[in-house]
């Protein structure tokens, strides 16, 4: 987006200098010039740096008018050349995270939707919600964008849509998505396939496990259940072959709550798998949106211009 002959900079300075500035920490486009200055002696045993470092508007202006899917292709390329763990099964986390600072009058906040690989602990990943829509239209562009073949894909309730199962089948991947009242006929279906077969369950199809820290307890039990002659719309999704019900028993400070989950799978899975599977989905919160916001203070970043935040 640059006018060749009016540049001071090379476009592939600008953007190592950031990616290293970021990952050492730093949150605005002013600490961005600082650590270059601050590192330009070792800036320049791989870098041209013809006119020194560049300042803080050239990096602010040059990150609101870069491409976005441009440079999140190269960004994602250049990950992948670093890395020989990319083959083999994954179980993909996806979920999505509003960027709080970029909010503005009548402008809402840049909401992503990143695929957060729990093995390799990446974001292999992302796609930004359109304003005028949500995550249901997003997390289909970004399956198509990933190879997913032979990866287990998770999604809360808002992915549970037949169009993520259909793309989940279509490239080899399994999925075990969440269900909640937006599949309201697949969800009372399931509870009334539950309070059948509760009490009927074979080796395998049940498992518990017991969790004590931070002054809770926790007790979780889970239900398999492989009978879906019952659901009466279960033939709208590829692939389906179990479901299951998990009941999460919570004692805080003296007070118990209980909370049933509903998954829909496309994958033959014990019961204590998938106890397993719905509780490391939830490190896409613990090891990505909560590392964003209190390592990189990514809610706290002000970018607002052209493509700044997503980018």
């Amino acid at each position: 987006p640059r006018c060749e002959g009016m540049c001071d900079h090379n476009l592939l300075d600008i953007l190592v200098i950031a990616v290293c500035a970021m990952i050492c920490g730093a949150d605005e486009w002013e600490d961005i010039a600082d650590f270059g200055t601050c590192k330009e002696d070792w800036f320049r045993t791989f870098l041209e740096l013809p006119c020194g470092i560049p300042s803080k508007y050239t990096f602010r202006r040059v990150f609101s008018l870069l491409d976005p899917a441009a440079f999140e292709a190269c960004f994602t390329g250049w990950v992948k050349q670093t890395l020989t763990e990319l083959s083999g099964c994954h179980h993909l986390a996806i979920d999505g995270k509003a960027i709080r600072g970029s909010k503005s009058q009548g402008k809402k906040a840049v909401h992503l939707v990143s695929a957060w690989s729990n093995q390799l602990g990446l974001v292999l990943g992302q796609e930004r919600v359109d304003q005028k829509s949500n995550e249901i239209t997003a997390i289909p562009k970004l399956l198509k964008a990933l190879e997913l073949k032979g990866c287990l894909i998770t999604l809360d309730a808002m992915g549970c849509q037949t169009k993520v199962a259909e793309e989940c089948v279509k490239q080899e991947a399994d999925y075990v998505l969440a269900v909640k009242g937006n599949q309201k006929t697949l969800y009372n279906d399931i509870a009334a396939l539950f309070e059948a077969t509760e009490k009927q369950s074979q080796p395998g199809q049940f498992a518990e496990s017991q969790t004590v820290g931070h002054g809770r307890k926790e007790h979780r039990c889970c239900w398999v259940m492989n009978d879906l002659g019952t659901l009466r719309t279960a033939h709208k999704w590829p692939g389906l072959k179990q479901v299951a019900v998990v009941q999460s028993d919570r004692q805080i400070n003296g007070k118990v709550t209980t909370a049933l989950r509903f998954y829909i799978m496309s994958k033959t899975l014990s019961a204590l798998e998938v106890l397993n599977i719905s509780r490391q989905h939830w490190a896409v919160e613990n090891n990505l949106h909560w590392v964003l916001d209190v390592s990189f203070s990514e809610d706290a970043c002000q970018a607002k211009a052209g493509n700044s935040a997503e980018n």
